[in-house]
């Protein structure tokens, strides 16, 4: 079975999950077939449920992320993406078992860097996820995201939050309530949408349009539940991060 290079997943990482700026912690459990990579948002206004579409060579065992900005630096190295430049697993013994202590990094210059990884005992719990029956699911598209930025920003001032609603066919986002004595506008975010949507629930427009910039370069999909989350799914090709938004009440 092919495998992910480790420079490769964790260019990924910073790329798909550490720009957004969401979490401070990560937990990584590699297997043989996949790696789950999760994480949970500080306040619990976003989850992170991904998976690689692989294994990774050298990844093995449960391990923990900290200390992210380091490891964006690391990434963001000129010398990265050049085959003389080297990222490893190294490993060390506890209770007569080998663990993952830590990454190794050495570009083609030979400069070097150590990234330590938090013991699995120290990631925090991550919440179970069961995916509810989803109500409407759509495939943003540039122009789309483009106009909800657009009105967002507009109204940024009077409006933190946005109100999913299909309309005759199309999925609008509602900033500010529907025909409220206030200031509010909308987009019309996608057309011909399947199912319906209704609810007595808000998102936050900054956390959802973050995501929604990552869609440019992934294979993006949306899904809404009218029990209180939206799902926004990146397929990059090595792998599949799901963000997932429970809902505030209106």
């Amino acid at each position: 079975m092919a495998t992910i290079n480790i420079k490769d997943i964790t260019q990924d990482i910073v790329k798909n999950v550490l720009s957004t700026g969401f979490f401070d912690k990560i937990k990584v459990t590699a297997g043989k077939k996949s790696a789950a990579i999760e994480a949970l948002e500080a306040n619990k206004q976003v989850i992170l449920k991904a998976v690689t579409l692989n294994a990774v060579d050298g990844w093995d065992g449960e391990f923990g992320l900290a200390n992210l900005s380091l490891l964006s630096s690391i990434v963001n190295d000129s010398e990265y993406a050049h085959k003389d430049s080297v990222l490893e697993m190294q490993y060390q013994q506890k209770g007569g078992v080998d663990v993952p202590s830590e990454l190794h990094y050495t570009n083609k210059s030979k400069s070097f860097l150590a990234y330590r990884f938090v013991s699995k005992e120290l990631v925090p719990d991550q919440p179970k996820y069961n995916e509810p029956a989803w109500d409407v699911t759509i495939k943003p598209t540039k122009s789309c995201i483009q106009q909800f930025n657009w009105a967002a920003s507009s109204l940024s001032t009077y409006e933190t939050c946005f109100i999913p609603k299909t309309v005759d066919g199309n999925l609008k986002f509602f900033i500010g309530e529907e025909n409220g004595a206030n200031q509010r506008g909308g987009v019309v975010f996608a057309q011909n949408v399947v199912g319906e949507f209704d609810s007595t629930f808000k998102w936050p427009i900054a956390m959802i349009a973050t995501i929604l910039k990552l869609a440019d370069n992934n294979d993006a999909e949306m899904k809404l539940s009218i029990k209180g989350a939206i799902q926004i799914e990146l397929n990059s090709g090595l792998a599949s991060y799901k963000f997932v938004f429970p809902a505030r009440p209106k």
